[in-house]
């Protein structure tokens, strides 16, 4: 008897656990993107360009340009008593621009994105800090303007 309300008891958890009502987001609209320009930073114009272009779809009807202009800069954002930089803040801004080749509707948009990182023992270290924050950054970069093209359509 026990036996039977223990094997009862499990598949009946199973399929609570396994009907959890999941769907896929269905409707979303799917977008060409014919020409990606990007100026700037040569490697963080790659990884962009790489990632926007994943998110375009061949059969679609609605066509897009995306043009983006990229600056990178450094600042000194702590120093020690010496007068050493022990902490560097850096920006990365990237001003979008997404054309409609249907209608010729043009929309901008300025995405700006910073990071901390701190100075290394050895000026390798530093490098790697600073390659790691840009990589962070970037990802963040890649994530906001897919979802900012996505919520156009």
């Amino acid at each position: 008897m026990k036996k039977n309300i223990k094997i009862i008891s499990i598949l009946a958890c199973s399929m609570l656990l396994l009907s959890c009502g999941f769907k896929q987001i269905q409707g979303k609209k799917k977008i060409q993107i014919q020409n990606i320009n990007i100026s700037g930073e040569n490697r963080i114009a790659y990884v962009l360009k790489n990632n926007i272009s994943l998110m375009s779809d061949n059969n679609s009807k609605n066509k897009y340009d995306v043009e983006i202009n990229i600056k990178k800069e450094k600042k000194n954002k702590i120093k020690d008593l010496a007068g050493r930089v022990i902490r560097y803040e850096l920006f990365i801004e990237a001003d979008f621009k997404l054309t409609d080749l249907n209608d010729n509707k043009i929309i901008q948009k300025k995405f700006i994105k910073n990071s901390d990182y701190t100075v290394g023992s050895s000026h390798s270290g530093t490098i790697d800090n600073e390659r790691n924050a840009t990589k962070n950054i970037i990802r963040q970069l890649s994530e906001d303007i897919n979802n900012f093209i996505t919520f156009l359509n």
